[in-house]
């Protein structure tokens, strides 16, 4: 078994990781752009074990100024620890104790904390990060915004101009727990226009593209086979390949018509059905509108669904005062 370290990202990690299902016994999805966005990923430090001339399991950080963070971390299926049962021995395997191995260096050589984005419902990753001296340090949600027919609004459009935008974003998010700017000023922006040109509100989103196996649920796997034969429904599901948006930022002080307009017209502009909203439940944004935002079909089907972020090494406790930021780069 050997262990490579790379900066670089090679064909070989793309390909081994483009054949990585995510998700247990919650959803269950591939990243069909992967190939796309593991080039997009930050200062990436990664670590590889090979046997037999093959990965086995890769762990690959984004090296960033105030932590370490855990981008990528799959293994070979062959490799998998069962989802259900927790493993009783207390001896880590040969794969565990090279991985380990990594966590140990980078920690001494950085003196930084790490952190990572669990899905509450995934029992085997869970378990693993414990392993691996992980910790809950609090929590995000995940929302899902939804129209069979997005609308248009006038005076909302695409911009590629980040500094129309960069003051006013330092201020809504400069004092957010874990912020960051790497991926938030790549265009195009969305924004909404007044009469004499000015932005009046903003907001950022990736495109994602994923191959979904199962919806969280207990009828998970049941939705994902009825829903694309339902009229109308099967708009907004297209589990072969199932576009949607993941905002990154949204103006501070907006209202709930407002936005509720701006995420129509993204949906629109995008040509895509539905928004998933990754967001710390003490977002300033999201408490303003969560409870009046005419949500859409696909929420009252999937629900609000959490999402754990677990820190290795940290110093410092969350405060509801200054929410975590998410940037949904990190979770796509």
């Amino acid at each position: 078994m050997v262990l490579e370290e790379s900066a670089v990202i090679t064909e070989e990690l793309i390909t081994f990781l483009e054949g990585t299902e995510l998700g247990t016994n919650g959803a269950k999805y591939t990243h069909l752009d992967i190939r796309e966005r593991i080039l997009e990923t930050d200062h990436p430090i990664s670590f590889s074990l090979k046997r037999n001339q093959g990965i086995i399991a890769n762990v690959t950080f984004c090296v960033r100024d105030f932590a370490l963070y855990v981008r990528y971390f799959a293994f070979h299926p062959r490799f998998q620890s069962g989802s259900k049962i927790e493993r009783k021995r207390n001896a880590h395997s040969e794969i565990e104790q090279q991985i380990e191995g990594v966590f140990k260096k980078l920690g001494d050589q950085r003196g930084m904390p790490f952190y990572a984005y669990i899905d509450a419902d995934n029992s085997r990753s869970q378990h693993m990060s414990k392993r691996f001296g992980f910790s809950p340090y609090t929590g995000i949600i995940s929302r899902t915004f939804s129209r069979l027919y997005p609308q248009k609004m006038s005076g909302v459009s695409f911009s590629s101009d980040w500094e129309s935008i960069a003051e006013r974003v330092k201020k809504d998010y400069g004092d957010y727990d874990g912020y960051f700017d790497t991926h938030i000023q790549n265009s195009p922006f969305v924004v909404l226009k007044n009469g004499d040109g000015e932005v009046e509100a903003y907001a950022k989103f990736n495109l994602v593209q994923w191959r979904i196996h199962s919806l969280p649920g207990p009828y998970g796997s049941l939705l994902v086979k009825v829903l694309p034969y339902i009229p109308l429904l099967r708009r907004l599901i297209k589990p072969k390949s199932h576009y949607f948006l993941c905002p990154d930022i949204i103006s501070h002080g907006i209202n709930t018509r407002k936005l509720q307009q701006l995420f129509s017209a993204a949906l629109a502009l995008y040509k895509v059905n539905s928004i998933i909203w990754f967001v710390d439940p003490n977002d300033r944004v999201y408490q303003g509108v969560k409870d009046n935002l005419n949500w859409g079909v696909l929420d009252r089907i999937i629900g609000t669904k959490n999402v754990n972020v677990v820190v290795r090494n940290a110093k410092g406790t969350y405060s509801a005062e200054k929410p975590f930021f998410v940037s949904s780069f990190d979770l796509i």
